[in-house]
This record gives structure tokens, sequence and C-alpha cells, in this order.
């Protein structure tokens, strides 16, 4: 223990006065001795640890005796380089030979650093240092400042005091080797110096606790140096670990097993020194590499072993410093052994079979087959002789398309001889695709097909397919050119690839090319359609295009709709007709009826009249619901297309008109929601029919984007293009003179309007809810016209008649921000004019 208190000063007085009086006697009893004896300072046992360490106090007052036997006289000074000694005082401050007492005193420690003296204790020519420390006035204390440990490492124990809670800190850089035990932290007295104190509290007394740490073993050359710290704050003690070092050599293996036919070895080794190496006197080891100081893996050249007998030698590594760090490494070379077989490579076909083959050995060996190959070779039947053994073994068929190659291994310990058998595959040939379905007017294609062999080809007998490109051996793409079928009933053949040397081995490509994919007809009479469809064996049902000439009536007519998906009671069939040209076609009287409309005339309770084709007339409901109609060519002959002839036709989206046709009835093509083109001929007098109380010609076509209207037409009729939500711009002819209600309702996507000079006037629904209007034009002729409640994006509006129109109105916002187009020199009369005057931008032009 490190500070010592006396609780009684009375008694280290009396102790002082024994001291005295023994100092005399052997004050006395020197005299009689030499005085060339040289001078001792022998601390007593209960001080010895104040000489060897130091005398430590805490920062309160506190005394201590040192205790010591001279042989001389002495004496004892306090010294500190700079500074005050005040604080530390001894009594007395010298004596004769014999056995002495100090009391070393020392003051309070107010400050917040440690203190520390030297108490220089001189007996003749002998000087002994006694340090003197007194920590801050809160104080951690150690019995030791320092251990010094040996490389094999150890626990150490250090005993703490402490007056405040602290916390023991390793250092990262020394945790490596520096470990607190389990049990550390034991408190001797008191309640404070565990490992982290997470209390705080003022204490009088110092507490007491033994702190244990493990040192690991070093494997340093050199002494290394570590740090222990206790923290408490800004305050902390360190004890300092010195761990002496020591060389290591530690080979990564001691023995190597050479085999007879001799190799080269490397040999890994561990060390933390520059090391020497001991050969052996033997010429079959020669170090092959020169090993630098940085090096630890040295080569070794073991040659061949010509002899029957084993051999072994050693290679000693050590330090030149200390012989007593090494390490040994055995080399062990097997004598010369041998297997020897009659062949080590067996070629064997796909079908299998048995090989035999004839070893000779002067050992004992196993014959091995590994486990990946053990599903198709087997061990056979075997005989031995004297020094020779014949051994058999079972190949099973290859049914794998690749070439497959395996070993059989006969093995004596780390010696041993490999067969390798090697079998064909198994010939294959397939395409990737066996059937290719071509159109009518043929064309090019491409076969890909896979194949371990150099395959043959047997082409069909027809004239109708070609090879384009001459297959090489590594060419598996073949190129085959398909003539146009000229025909209307589809064709097959069969192209034949395989094995010249099996021609069961084999795979066939079927080619079929469709029909003519447009059916083009001509009759000699009208009604005969279908009796030339029976003709020719084709099924109208299929027929996706279809061309016709001549005379057609009510009967063809009917067969037609059946073709395009509904029958003449409109119930729906599976055809597949999409195209119908009937360009050169005149439509006559007779026949069959084409259709009972299942509803009545649009706007009335009445019936349609039963549906007769009439001459050169695109009849009442002729197409009505054709729902696989896509594009439709009219007679060149037509002169009038009647209610409803295209109404439902959902899937429309093409009708070609030539300039005969004078008359569209309403509800023509109502509701052709994919209809995209239609041309108007200029023959065109009519669009919609006056007699139905809605027009409604092309009413709901959303798909149909722009329309030239024709020049002799005098009405646009109601309804006629509303729900044309995808119509961008209208122009009204000149021949036009008025437009009824709702003609263009509805048009949604509607931004233009041009009102030619010859409209008088419209209601004021002709144009409702087309919300996307930018820019309206009204001609010179105009008097009346609706209202434009919903179209709140005009931008601008060119009024060219010079007595502003009587117009309902427009929406506010283009009032407020609309320019209105005048003509010159009728600025007053449109900003007097009711409704006109709205508008805050008028503008001549």
């Amino acid at each position: 223990m490190i500070l010592f208190k006396v609780n009684s000063k009375s008694s280290i007085y009396v102790r002082l006065l024994y001291s005295m009086a023994v100092l005399c006697l052997l004050t006395a009893l020197s005299s009689c001795s030499n005085d060339d004896t040289p001078a001792e300072i022998i601390p007593n046992p209960d001080s010895e640890i104040y000489f060897t360490k130091s005398l430590n106090f805490a920062s309160d007052s506190g005394e201590a005796i040192l205790s010591f036997t001279t042989n001389k006289d002495w004496s004892i000074d306090v010294s500190q380089s700079g500074g005050n000694v005040s604080w530390c005082t001894v009594f007395p401050n010298k004596g004769k030979a014999g056995e002495n007492q100090v009391l070393v005193k020392v003051i309070r420690n107010e400050g917040v650093d440690d203190r520390n003296v030297v108490l220089n204790l001189t007996a003749g020519d002998l000087t002994k240092s006694i340090v003197v420390t007194q920590k801050q006035k809160d104080a951690i204390t150690l019995t030791t400042a320092k251990f010094e440990v040996d490389k094999n490492g150890g626990e150490i124990q250090v005993e703490v005091k402490a007056n405040v809670t602290y916390e023991v800190v390793i250092p990262e850089q020394y945790q490596s080797w520096i470990h607190e035990s389990s049990g550390s932290g034991q408190i001797i007295m008191g309640n404070k110096g565990y490992n982290q104190m997470l209390e705080s509290a003022t204490r009088t007394n110092m507490d007491r606790t033994v702190r244990k740490f493990y040192i690991s073993k070093s494997e340093e050359y050199d002494k290394r140096e570590g740090e222990i710290i206790f923290r408490s704050g800004e305050l902390e003690e360190v004890l300092k670990v010195y761990q002496i070092g020591g060389g290591i050599v530690l080979l990564s293996k001691n023995e190597y097993i050479v085999s007879d036919k001799g190799e080269q070895i490397a040999v890994e080794l561990n060390s933390n020194f520059d090391f020497d190496v001991k050969m052996p006197q033997v010429d079959w080891i020669t170090a092959t590499v020169t090993r630098s100081v940085s090096s630890h893996t040295l080569y070794y050249t073991v040659t061949p072993n010509e002899t029957y007998d084993k051999r072994e030698a050693e290679i000693i590594y050590y330090d030149r410093n200390d012989k007593s760090v090494a390490d040994t490494l055995k080399i062990v070379q097997v004598q010369k052994d041998a297997i020897l077989l009659s062949q080590k490579e067996y070629s064997v076909g796909m079908e299998g079979g048995t090989i035999r083959i004839e070893i000779k050995a002067n050992v004992a060996y196993e014959t091995f087959i590994p486990e990946q190959y053990r599903g198709w070779i087997h061990k056979g039947t075997s005989t031995r002789g004297l020094s020779t053994s014949n051994l058999s073994f079972i190949i099973d068929k290859n049914n794998e398309y690749n070439k497959r190659e395996g070993e059989i291994i006969f093995q004596n310990g780390k010696q041993k001889e490999v067969l390798k058998v090697c079998q064909a595959e198994r010939a294959f040939l397939d395409l990737i695709k066996n059937e290719y379905t071509i159109s009518d007017e043929g064309g090019r294609i491409a076969v890909e097909l896979n194949s371990n062999f150099d395959f043959d080809v047997r082409m069909p007998q027809v004239d109708w397919i070609t090879v384009t490109t001459t297959r090489s051996v590594s060419t598996h793409t073949l190129y085959y050119m398909i003539a146009p079928n000229e025909a209307y009933n589809k064709r097959e053949a069969k192209i034949i690839y395989y094995n010249r040397n099996n021609e069961g081995l084999a795979d066939t490509l079927n080619v079929v090319q469709q029909g003519k994919s447009v059916l083009e007809l001509t009759l000699e009479t009208a009604g005969s359609l279908k009796r030339k469809m029976e003709i020719l064996n084709i099924d109208y049902l299929k027929v996706k295009k279809i061309v016709l000439e001549g005379d057609i009536n009510g009967s063809d007519i009917r067969l037609i709709r059946e073709m395009a998906g509904v029958n003449y009671i409109e119930k729906e069939t599976n055809g597949v007709l999409e195209y119908l040209d009937l360009t050169n076609v005149n439509i006559v009287e007779g026949g069959e009826i084409y259709c009972y409309p299942d509803s009545y005339k649009p706007g009335t309770l009445d019936k349609y009249e039963d549906c007769y084709t009439k001459n050169n007339v695109i009849g009442n409901c002729m197409f009505r619901k054709c729902k696989s109609l896509k594009k439709v060519l009219l007679p060149y002959s037509c002169v009038k297309i009647e209610n409803e002839s295209f109404a439902y036709c959902k899937n429309l989206i093409e009708v070609k008109l030539f300039d005969n046709v004078a008359t569209i009835g309403g509800f023509c093509f109502y509701s052709c929601s994919l209809l995209q083109k239609i041309n108007l001929p200029n023959s065109i007098k009519m669009i919609g029919d006056s007699t139905f109380s809605n027009g409604s010609t092309f009413s709901g076509c959303s798909s149909l984007e722009s329309i030239d209207l024709p020049d002799k037409i005098t009405c646009i009729h109601a309804n006629s293009f509303s729900y044309c939500s995808s119509l961008k711009e209208i122009v009204i002819p000149k021949s036009v003179t008025y437009i009824e209600g709702y003609a263009f309702a509805y048009c949604s996507n509607l931004k233009s309007i041009i009102v030619s000079d010859s409209v008088t006037g419209f209601p004021e629904t002709t144009f409702y809810d087309c919300t996307s209007l930018e820019k309206i034009i009204f001609g010179t002729g105009l008097k009346t016209g609706g209202v434009f409640w919903d179209s709140k994006y005009i931008k601008e509006i060119h009024c060219r008649s010079t007595i502003p129109p009587s117009i309902i109105g427009f929406n506010n916002e283009v009032y407020n921000n609309a320019t209105l187009y005048v003509p010159k020199g009728c600025n007053e009369a449109y900003h007097t004019a009711i409704m006109w005057r709205e508008f805050k931008t008028i503008v001549e032009e």
C-alpha cells in the first residue's frame, strides 16, 4: 500500500526518541569500524516500497515514516527542479549510522495539479532518492505506475485508491494485447472504484479496488509499451505496461511428403526476425530461391528418387542470437513405385460396350471411378497374375447429344494412373419450328435447325418452293423462296432433313401457303355469287377481301352481309370480310330481300319497307351492322345512298364514293365510330333526309378529323355532324344558305369555323357544346345566329357583314378576352349593337 497514515502523533515522537537512542549506540560502535567500508542504506521492510516505487499522498495533509538502517552518518534534504518545496518537510534531516526513522509530513494540496518532490537520503558517498507525490484535491492513486511483463504475458494486478468516480480506459492501439480480466474491480474498502462509477458523491476516505489485467503473449521481436488510463473527468492516472519481445519462427507445415518423381516445394513460415537456415548434408535437396529479409516463402527442389527406399532429411530455421528459438522442417520422399497401363485412353461409340485394360504394378493399388462418371462407367470382371492384372469396364449407351469424357483411376496412396474414356455423342437433328404458314403473296422464309452432324435435305416435288442459299457444314439457317399462290385454296409441302447414315434420324418441315387473299370474281348474272363460290370450293365466311365485277342483286347483297358478320335478319355470323370493292359492280333490281331491319325508321314509329335492291342505289340499311367491314369502294354507277345504309358499322374506317352520287340519306354513317376517311364528291346535292326529324348522316363518327363538304349542297341538316368529337375544322361551302340545329353539336375538338357569305342564318343550337372553339369567321350574308355559351376559349371572331347580325351571345370570357374583327368603317355600328358592344376589343380590318 502506498498511502500510509498514522492516527496518533504522540506515538511517532516516542518512536523517534527510541530511534535516537539506538543511533547513539550505533555511533559509538561505528567509531570502531573501518571508515573504508562501502556506504549502505537498507530500507526496513515496511518502508521498502517507498524506495523502490514512490511515497504517495492524497490531497489532504498527511504523514509517513521512512525506516532504514545505515552504516554511516546520513542526511536527507527535500529538492525539486524549480518550484516550492515547503509543502513537504522531514524530521530529523540528519543522523548517525544505525537504525533510523524520518517523519515525512505534507500539508493539504489545495491545487488542481499533482505535486512531487525528491527526498535525497545520503550516507557517505551513497545517495538514494525517494519520490514524494501528492495528489490533487480529487485524486486517483495507484500502488505502482508501471509493470514489466515477460513475452509470455499473464495477469497483472494494481491497487487503485480513489476519492472520485473513475473509468478504466485501454487506448485502442493497445486493446489487441491488453485486456481487463474478469473479476477486476474487486472492492477492498469502500464502495467505489469499479469499472465505471455511475453515482457522484463527495467522499472523505479513499476507496481501494484491485484491478486485474491480462497481457497477451507477445509475438513481436522488440519490446512494446502500452498504457492503462484511470480517468475521472480531466483527472487521470496512467499505468505503463512494458512487455519484452522475443524471436518467433513458426513453420505452417512441419513435414512434406514428396513423390519419387521429385518436385519443387514451397515452405511457408512466420517469423519476426531475420532467421538463419541450416541445410541437411544431402545432395537431393537444394534451395532454388534465395530468401530476402521480407520473404517468408522458401522454395526447395527435391530431385527424383531412383531408389526403392524412402529417404528423409531435416532443415532447421533458427535465431542466430538465440538458438533455442528454432523450428524444424522434415522432408520425406517416397521410394520409386510403378503402376503401368496398357493404354491411357479409350474411345467408345455411342452404343457403349466393354473395354479391357492390362495393368502392371509393383505396389498394391485401388481402382476408383469418380462419382460423376459412375452413372455410365461400371467395373466388369478382373483377373490377376503375379504382377499383371486384366480389368474390364462396361460403358453404357450415350443418350445425350454431346460427347462425354470420364476417368478410371488406379491409385496407390498419392501415386495414381488415370485412364481416360471418351464416348461419342448421340446424333440429333431438331427444327426450331416445324411449320411455316405463308401468305398467298409468297416470299422468303428462314428455316433454323440444330444438328450435331452434317445432314442432308430432301426437297418436295413442287415448283413453288426453291432453295435460295446453299447450306455449308457450319450453317444451320436455310433459306427458301415461296412463289405467289394464284389459287384461292391453300397448299402444303414437306421438306425433310435427315442423317445420310441413318435415315431414321430425321425431322420434317411443313410449309403451308394460304390461298389468294383477295378474292376476285366476275359475275355473269345477278344473284350468282353464292354459286360461284361453291364451284370454286371457297368458304365465304373466311374471305377477308373481295373484288366483284358484274351485276348483283338482293341475293348477292344478302350473302355479302353474311360475309361481313351479319345476316339478313341482323343476327351476327362468323364472317370476317374487311375489304369490299364494288367499283365495277352494277346494283340491279331483283333477288331476295337483303335485310329485315330490327328497328323503326329513326325519329319515327314507322317500320322500314321491305329492303329490295334498286338500280344503282345503295339501299336502306344495305350494309347496316356489318361489323367486320373496314374499307368499302362503292360502285361507280351508284347515284344514291339511302338511309342507314352503313349505320352501326363499328369497324368501318374508309369509304370511297364516285362522282355520280347525288344524295346521301339520313343516318347513313350513324355511329361509325372508327370512320376516318370518306370523300364527298361535288356531285352530291343533299346530305341527310329532310323528312327525318334529324339528318344525323355522320352523327357519332368520333374518329373523323376532317371532311370537305361538296359545293352543291344548300342546307346542312340537323345533327349531320353531331358528336364528331375528332373534327377540328369546318368550312361551310358557298352553296349553303342555312345550317339546322345541332348540325355540329358536341364537336368537342372543333377549333375553327368558316361560314360562307351565302349562309343567312343558323339556330342557337347549331354549335352547341363546341368547347374547344378558338376562331370563327362569319360571312357577309349572315343575319341571324345562335349562341356560343359553352365556347369560352374563342380568341378571335371575324364578322364580315356591314350590318351587325342578330346573334344571341357569347360566353363572358369571350367578351373580355377575344378580339372582334369588323369591316372597315363599321366599328361604331358594332360598338353600339346589342350583344356585339359587350366585346372589350373591336378592331376594323
